[in-house]
């Protein structure tokens, strides 16, 4: 069976499976009151009501592992941030490649989305902020540059 979560930021994340959805109850990023849908409903109910995960709920808990903690054991639940490969292509854009900018700023985006939502490493916040607003600016640079070039070659060709 396939599932998909609601996020408290009202982001959508799936389909996602029982396992996974166990995974997550067990790492505490899901609890009983996470709402869940199966993959063909529309409707959004709490995850308690859901009666293949009630034993999962029932069970305890570990106690709850700090973001903010020095030990890299701790965010071993978090997807690894891509924040050095946005800020690259960003800056690349900005130098070089425009096309470099529209996959920094797509990248960027989605993966601060995943931030937000608590599902990728929150350490990378800034460094993948940064490389978007390099892949927003080299986007446009690039397509100001293009828009110049292509008029001064119409304004040459009508010239002749």
């Amino acid at each position: 069976m396939q599932y998909y979560f609601k996020a408290t930021d009202g982001n959508e994340y799936g389909p996602i499976g029982t396992e996974e959805v166990r995974d997550w109850q067990v790492q505490e990023r899901m609890n009983g009151d996470s709402l869940i849908r199966y993959e063909d409903s529309d409707e959004w109910k709490p995850l308690r009501e859901f009666p293949e995960f009630e034993t999962i709920e029932s069970q305890s808990t570990p106690p709850p592992v700090s973001v903010t903690s020095n030990n890299p054991a701790a965010a071993t639940h978090f997807a690894p941030h891509r924040g050095a490969l946005i800020l690259t292509f960003g800056i690349l854009s900005i130098v070089c490649c425009f096309p470099f900018g529209i996959a920094a700023w797509i990248m960027g985006n989605n993966d601060m989305q995943q931030i937000e939502a608590g599902m990728m490493d929150p350490s990378g916040k800034g460094i993948t902020n940064a490389g978007k607003i390099c892949g927003i600016i080299g986007t446009i640079l690039g397509i100001l540059c293009t828009g110049f070039q292509l008029l001064s070659f119409l304004l040459e060709l009508s010239q002749m």
